[in-house]
């Protein structure tokens, strides 16, 4: 079965993954279709859950570029070892299109994970990719980035949330939001 973006408020996206004990065929197989899906709503990193795949793996390409394969990551079982430092950065999440919040994260982290031969790994970051591998383990432990949002901008973007309840309820995909602002930013233009 293909895989599909799963979106907000889908249950699956408040669920923990499983650590994966083995690698299986079918496992690895998915990888080039989570990059395809990542690439296609235009994202930097996609975890198992926004896919239906309910296990510890995401994907991540920094440059977000589909020609760029040698910055294509792939991260099985990873785990933030330790944290330091402060950031207050914008994000976004492809399972909430259209919504954006500044979102208090750790400046850089050390991570532990696998590749997909098997291989351990350790990698430090920073920056963009510090905040990659936080809003992205926070999705393999069933966190949205809501949970996470101050409550002003929770209130801000309440009808859109509201909305996409609606879609879920409904059976339908959210209509994608491309660069849509906070609701009070609108009120603010006029």
């Amino acid at each position: 079965m293909a895989l599909q973006m799963v979106y907000y408020p889908d249950p699956r996206l408040n669920e923990r993954c499983k650590e994966i004990a083995k690698l299986t065929p079918e496992l690895v197989a998915q990888v080039p279709e989570m990059f395809d899906i990542m690439y296609k709503h235009r994202g930097i990193g996609l975890a198992g859950p926004q896919v239906g795949v309910m296990q510890r793996i995401l994907v991540a390409n920094i440059t977000g570029d589909r020609e760029r394969k040698k910055d294509e990551k792939v991260f099985i079982n990873p785990r933030i070892v330790s944290k330091s430092g402060t950031m207050l950065e914008e994000e976004g999440c492809l399972s909430l299109p259209g919504l954006n919040a500044r979102i208090k994260r750790a400046g850089e982290v050390k991570v532990e994970f696998y590749d997909l031969e098997g291989q351990g790994w350790e990698m430090e970051a920073d920056k963009l990719y510090a905040k990659l591998f936080q809003h992205e383990i926070d999705h393999l432990d069933g966190v949205l980035m809501i949970e996470k949002m101050s409550a002003a901008d929770l209130k801000a973007w309440k009808p859109l949330l509201e909305e996409m309840e609606g879609d879920f309820k409904a059976g339908r995909a959210p209509v994608r939001r491309r660069d849509r602002k906070k609701p009070e930013d609108d009120e603010a233009a006029e």
